[in-house]
Parts: C-alpha cells; structure tokens; sequence
C-alpha cells in the first residue's frame, strides 16, 4: 500500500515536469515507514519511469524529485480492482474525496455493461442486487431505526416474534410458533432451532435481554414499548410478556421494527435473525448477504449491496422495472405510471416549551392558523399534493378557504421564531416559505435546515418553535398512530407534561373499543384534540408516483418506497433485463 501511497501524493503535490524538493524524511512521514522503506519505494518509482530522483549533495542540499508522467490513470484502475476485491475502503482512500462518489458510479456502471472485472473465488455464481443510492446507511442497530430507508433494510436484518402478512394483513408468527393471551400478559413460544447471524442459539434468555436493552435505550422507540412491564423467560423456548397497559396492542406491537429481535456482541456488533445478515456498513457501502440458517424462506438473492454515489444516483443508467417518475423525469417515456395518494401528512409541530410566548395556546392557535392558510411554495406542483385534514383524511382546498389570519393585537414574541427541518426538498421549501411569510406579517422568524440524523436529536428539536416534519403510514394504520403519537421525538418535545399525560390517557381510552374501525375514529379524535390545543396542524398530503415497465403487473406503492429483498429473483440471460417475485405476483427488482 505505500507505493499506492506514494503515487497519491506524486498526484496531489507535484506537477508534471517540474522538478522540486523534498526530503527523504518528510516522504518517510507520508508513507508512515522509515527512511530506508522510503528508498526502495522510491527506487521502485524510478525503475517503472514515474520519477526522476537525484540525491542531494552536499550538506543542507535536499534531493530533487521530478514527476515525468501524470499517474491519474493508474491509481484509478488501481482503485477500481480494489473494489472488484471489496476493499471499499483502501479504494476510496486512493482517491480525493470530491472523486469517490464518482469512482463508486464508474465501479457501478461497469457491472450495468457487463464490462466487468472477473469476480474473485468467493464471488463466483453470486446472484446480487447492487443499488446507486443518494447518501450512505446510518445506524441499524434494531432499537435505533428510524429513517424509512433503514428500517426497511432493518425488517431483512431482524426477524420479530410475529409479523404481519403482506396479503391478508393477518398477524401471523415468525420466531413464536405460538402466542397466547392469559389475562393481561402474552405467553409466547419459540420456535426450535432459531439461530443469530453469527450461529450463536436465539432462545427467550435473548428475547428478555432485547427488550431490557430496548426499554433501556434513549430512543423513541422505548416510549412505544412502555405497555410492556417486564419479561419472564418461563423455559429456553417459552417466555411471558407482563403488560401495564393497552395489553390488546401487544401483537400489532411486536410486529414493530423496534420488536425485531437483536443480540449484541462483547465487541459491539449488534446481530440479527433476519433472511440477511449485516456484513458491512461504511459511508460508501452497505452489504447484506443471505443467512443460510434462516428459520424462514431463504431468500434468493445471495447478497444486496447499497451504494453510496450520492447526487449521481440521479443520473445512473436505468436497469431497473421500477423508477421514481419525480427522480428521473426525463427517463419514464418506457414505464407505465401508478399512482396513489400517500397515507400520513406534511405537518407542523409547535413547541409550547420553546418561549412564554409559545406557551399562550391564542398565541399558538393564531400560528397554526396563519399556517393553514399559507399557498404551497412555487417549488411544489398542485397536482402532487393536496390539503391535509388529518393524518388520514383531506379535503379540497375550496373547502379550506377561510378569511385571511395575521397577528393583529397579539404582541409580538420575545425572540424570533425558529423554523426548523431537514433535508428533504418539499420540507425546505415549505419551511423557506413560511420564514418569509411570517417575517413578512411582522413575526421575527429565522429558518433552520438540519441533516436527518441531527435534526432527530431532542436537544436539538427543543431549540426550534416550529418544526415542520412528515409522517408515512404503514399498512397497520394502528401501529403507525401509536408510532407517532408515542414514538415521535419531535411531538414529545412539543408537548408539555401536562399534555404528554392527557395525550397518554387518551391513548389508554383507545383500545377500550373492540373493533378496528372504532379505535381509528379514537385516534382520529386525539388528533384533532392536538390541532385545538394548538400543538399541531397538518397541511399536506403526497400523491405517490412509480414507473413500471410493461411486463410488469399488480406492483403495489409501498410506503417506504423499496422492494422486499426476500422476494426478488433475476431474470434468465436469454431474456431482457428483469427482475420479478416467485409467487407470481410480480414485483419490481432495481
């Protein structure tokens, strides 16, 4: 690696044909050897025509190095065999850092042609999907998953107790063979056999140290969980779950990602049971590979690979049967589009415990609306979105005409507002316009745009007054209520104590009904409870976009916008590209 070391800074410090000095020393430095290592590097550079080097004579005369050929070329193909042999990292360290993306893209598009490099032993005869995406994996640690991205690459990791069936939406067992209610507590138990990633015996003993480790954690997650007092492990394979509230929650419950079940190693590695197993997660790349032991199904594919090439995943050749029409606009002529409208809203939060002034609820009421009324920015076509009435519900915007809102006769709040959210395009737009809007109405307001990760922080989102965010419901429309009246950072930190217990008493309330239809007109009423208290408005919801090819049929709009991995398989060589579910209901690849 030190002669790959050295044709770096021959690269980034010295310009063809000029010569200049340099101490032996000072290379010694850079290669991290000694001096004597640095000379047979640097005789190696002279024999294959990269330098002319003269020692200096004389005391106090540095050598003099010159640089005969630009070296570009080669580190790059030097570079792209690196990641041939899956060494992300020694690659990418070649490179400057404004060039690894588009190394990553160039390795990409290579296997997109064909022209690739011949795989080595232990890649031979492996089916993998490898995907360009915009920005690298953050934490997949099963009790901190968040973002949709990661929870969906979570759910292939993590196997649950129960899970829910995509066809009939009927809960069904995944590690429990069998789950029971006895009074208020759920016995569960085990199926035989069932494995970590790393071969390791997954029995209840490791289904309590999960939800301790859970109900431990600073996550949000841990909110959702608090129904579950404690865990009993009964016999290796049967266990009993003690509730202290809403016990008729507990199977939607442990189909939640945070329920997915997960070990953590003495070296820090947290493992799953899941059809895949995590084998590496950089800033570059994300690779699962298919876990031979799985209780389940073994899913098809060998290995899924996520790459981070960042903006250029806008631009990557399509090879795919499904695309994003907003993405690739001028890509979509081959695809057939579906659409639907997306389940959640773009809402605004209001921190009462930001200022006085935002803790007068008429100071708050007035804001939100202020905010009801304002146009969607320019940014943002009308024929994509419409007015939100809830999380659930919408109306049309000649219904939500209503006579103009300003600040009139209130006095004006001790400091200027904070508007914050993160980096989604609709987001920034909407919290852009609104800043103006309001500064424009007399109301001091400044706008703040945060990365995920850091916008999700509570120290953070206490800062800001308004928080402008969005929710995704999924196909348990119980669940996702729960998930965010619960488990959202951003509403808890909106909320004063007084609010959290009347919000969590009315939650109580929810699951006295017994049928689905009256626990959703529940939280239907908890929501609108959240809008007259002036803590929370929603304002719009998605039309959902995706391109099909042709031959495809019966493709659903997911809500976190991926494909199940366990469900993919590559067409045969003899046919055109493409990629579709065993079960004959065919279902995009990428």
């Amino acid at each position: 690696m030190r002669y790959w070391r050295a044709l770096t800074f021959l690269r980034d410090e010295l310009t063809v044909g000029e010569r200049q000095r340099l101490s032996l020393d000072h290379l010694a430095g850079v290669l991290s050897c000694t001096r004597r290592n640095a000379q047979i590097v640097i005789k190696k550079l002279v024999e294959e025509g990269w330098i002319r080097w003269q020692p200096g004579v004389g005391r106090g005369n540095l050598p003099t190095i010159c640089l005969l050929k630009p070296v570009d070329s080669t580190i790059r193909q030097a570079a792209l065999s690196l990641l041939a042999q899956n060494q992300i990292e020694r690659a990418t360290a070649l490179l400057p850092a404004q060039e690894r993306q588009g190394l990553l893209a160039e390795y990409l598009a290579q296997h997109r042609s064909g022209h690739v490099a011949l795989p080595t032993p232990a890649q031979h005869h492996q089916d993998v999907l490898r995907i360009p995406f915009y920005r690298g994996i953050h934490d997949l640690d099963a009790v901190q998953l968040s973002r949709r991205t990661e929870i969906h690459l979570g759910s292939s990791i993590y196997a649950g107790l129960l899970q829910r069936d995509v066809r009939s939406g009927c809960i069904e067992g995944d590690l429990a063979a069998h789950w029971e209610r006895r009074g208020d507590d759920w016995l569960i138990t085990l199926r035989k056999g069932l494995m970590f990633h790393d071969g390791s015996s997954l029995t209840a003993t490791e289904v309590k140290a999960h939800f301790e480790r859970l109900k431990a954690s600073d996550c949000t997650n841990a909110r959702l969980f608090d129904c579950i007092e404690r865990v009993d492990v009964l016999s290796p394979l049967c266990l009993k779950l003690v509730t202290q509230a809403t016990p008729d929650f507990v199977p939607a419950l442990l189909t939640q990602k945070a329920a997915g079940i997960s070990k953590v190693t003495p070296d820090g590695q947290v493992l799953g049971a899941g059809a895949f197993r995590l084998d590496e997660c950089t800033e570059w790349l994300t690779r699962l590979t298919a876990f031979e032991h799985y209780h389940g199904y073994r899913p098809w594919l060998d290995a899924v690979e996520i790459w981070n090439i960042g903006d250029r995943a806008m631009d990557f050749d399509l090879s795919s049967d499904v695309v994003h029409p907003w993405l690739v606009p001028e890509k979509t002529a081959p695809f057939s589009q579906l659409e639907a409208w997306e389940l959640g809203c773009e809402y605004v939060l209001l921190n009462e415990n930001r200022t006085a002034w935002m803790r007068v609820q008429k100071h708050r009421l007035r804001l939100s609306a202020f905010l009801r009324q304002l146009p969607l920015p320019e940014s943002m076509a009308l024929s994509d979105y419409r007015v939100a009435k809830g999380m659930l519900k919408s109306e049309t915007p000649e219904q939500s005409e209503c006579l103009p809102v300003d600040f009139v006769g209130l006095p004006a709040p001790e400091r200027p507002l904070c508007v914050l959210t993160y980096q989604l395009r609709d987001h920034i737009a909407l919290a852009e316009s609104l800043t103006a809007a309001l500064n424009a109405a007399g109301i001091a307001a400044t706008c703040c745009i945060d990365t995920f990760p850091d916008f999700n922080r509570a120290e953070r989102l206490a800062e800001a007054d308004i928080i402008i965010s969005g929710e995704v419901f999924g196909e348990d429309s119980v669940l996702s209520w729960m998930e965010w009246l619960k488990a959202s950072t951003a509403l808890n930190v909106c909320l004063s104590t007084r609010h959290q217990k009347v919000l969590y008493q009315k939650l109580e309330t929810v699951f006295q009904f017994e049928s689905e239809a009256e626990r959703l007109e529940s939280f239907g009423a908890v929501e609108r409870w959240l809008v007259e208290s002036g803590l929370y408005r929603p304002l719009w919801q998605n039309r959902q976009q995706l391109g099909i090819r042709p031959h495809l049929n019966g493709v659903s709009l997911l809500a976190n916008g991926w494909i199940d991995f366990s469900r993919v398989v590559f067409s045969s060589p003899a046919r055109p590209p493409e990629s579709h579910c065993e079960n004959g209901s065919d279902h995009p690849g990428c």
